[in-house]
Parts: structure tokens; C-alpha cells; sequence
């Protein structure tokens, strides 16, 4: 393996490390998405403007799906909560990842739809963005939804 693929490993490796080990706020360790949206109406309104795209097609992103609980990161200096659910019974095939920072205005997240799973993980996955990502939060949530 030369330099550069190793270096890049290392960079995906960290960053899905990031993903996969971010912690909630003190206090919110068992908060799931679908209780922050019940709490804060301002949450539930920018969660549907997010899925409003996708949730005729996949309507387990109503209510969230099976869901884990919510997490807090900070990328590029603003904190975010993360919420992420999968579709119930069929998680291998389809996610949902948010993020959305208190008292912000829109949320944004990604939709993951997988086929061809064999055992290895995916043969092929379609994404479609949802708001507005930029490219920060885009790798974050990439490297979510496949860790």
C-alpha cells in the first residue's frame, strides 16, 4: 500500500471513529431522535422539511424507523446533534443520518439506500443528500452511515 492510500485510510478510519464514538450531551445518553422531536417542536419541524424529499418513497422516515440514540459532535467549531435511524427489519438496506444544530434553522442528513448485500456489505448504495450539506458534514455523514 503506498503512502497516499495509507494516509487516506488512516483519515477515514478517524473520521468514521469520530462518527462512530461521538456521546451525547450530558443527560441525553438514552434521547432517541423520535423523543427530541416530541421535546422541541423547532427539531420536528426541521426534521420534516429534511425528509419531505424522500418520505413518500420510504415512509419509515416518518417516525424515524428503528432508531439509536442521539449524539453531539462539533465539526468546523459548531455543535450538532446527531440523530439516525435504519428502516425496521431491513436495516442493512436502508438508513437515514441528521444533523442538526440547536437553534438552527434547517437540518440537514442523507439517505442511504443499499442493494446487493451478500454478507460483504453492499454491492451498491444510492445517496440523496437532504437540505443543503456542505462538504464537512457530508463526509461526516458518509462515513456514519457506512461504518
Amino acid at each position: 500500500m503506498n503512502r497516499t492510500r495509507l494516509i487516506r485510510a488512516a483519515a477515514l478510519l478517524a473520521l468514521v471513529s469520530t462518527a462512530a464514538g461521538a456521546t451525547a450531551a450530558e443527560g441525553d445518553e438514552s434521547l432517541y431522535p423520535s423523543e427530541l422531536r416530541q421535546q422541541r417542536p423547532a427539531v420536528a419541524a426541521q426534521y420534516q422539511a429534511m425528509i419531505e424529499p424522500v418520505a413518500d418513497e420510504h415512509g419509515w422516515v416518518e417516525d424515524g424507523g428503528t432508531e439509536t440514540p442521539i449524539s453531539r459532535i462539533t465539526l468546523d467549531g459548531s455543535e450538532y446533534v446527531v440523530l439516525s435511524g435504519c428502516k425496521p427489519h431491513d436495516c442493512s438496506a436502508e438508513s437515514l443520518v441528521t444533523l442538526l444544530r440547536p437553534g438552527g434553522d434547517a437540518a440537514v442528513g442523507a439517505l442511504a439506500v443499499n442493494r446487493g448485500d451478500a454478507g460483504f456489505g453492499p454491492k451498491r448504495s444510492t445517496l440523496t443528500w437532504l437540505g443543503e450539506p456542505d462538504r464537512e458534514q457530508r463526509r461526516f455523514i458518509a462515513a456514519y452511515l457506512f461504518r
